[in-house]
């Protein structure tokens, strides 16, 4: 593992979230979860560095967060495709994502933070806020373009409290 500082990489980063190669790992200390994204924020606020993720409420990771203090963001390669492609379709409610894919969970830095030990670049991160999307907050052809189901994301803000490279 090597440590590095997120603006360092951030253009690599923000390319692999554009690109869909992004799992937030999450436990509510019993049961761990995966899901993939390709939407999220990183950058700093309230003089920190943070990532943001949106999380829809309807998705089974969103009820970890009841419970968690942290999460981490793992950056995958294109060879993990397939993984991340069942991460994304399929719920944790019905399937170990870990075990249908071969992905490994590990212990992150913080012992309450799930790894993804197959990604090539992770930030740990602790919850410091959630906040709920609402069509008032959106503009007008946002809400009806990507919620017109009102299914409005959660952004889970994550303090970055560790970022590092895996081998």
């Amino acid at each position: 593992m090597t440590e590095f500082s997120f603006p360092e990489h951030s253009t690599e980063l923000l390319e692999t979230l554009r690109d869909g190669r992004v799992l937030i790992g999450v436990t509510d200390g019993v049961e761990t979860n995966l899901i993939t994204v390709g939407w999220g924020f990183l950058g700093y606020t309230w003089n920190r560095p943070v990532f943001i993720a949106m999380i829809r409420p309807s998705r089974f990771t969103h009820d970890f967060f009841r419970s968690s203090d942290g999460f981490s963001v793992n950056f995958m390669s294109a060879k993990w495709q397939e993984a991340l492609d069942f991460c994304g379709t399929r719920s944790g409610k019905y399937f170990d994502k870990f075990k249908e894919t071969g992905l490994t969970a590990r212990e992150g830095l913080s012992p309450s933070i799930v790894v993804v030990d197959e990604a090539d670049k992770v930030l740990e991160c602790r919850v410091v806020s959630k906040e709920a999307l609402t069509p008032l907050a959106l503009n007008g052809s946002i809400a009806s373009t990507f919620y017109g189901d009102n299914s409005y994301h959660s952004l889970i803000f994550g303090e970055i409290t560790d970022s590092y490279t895996l081998p």
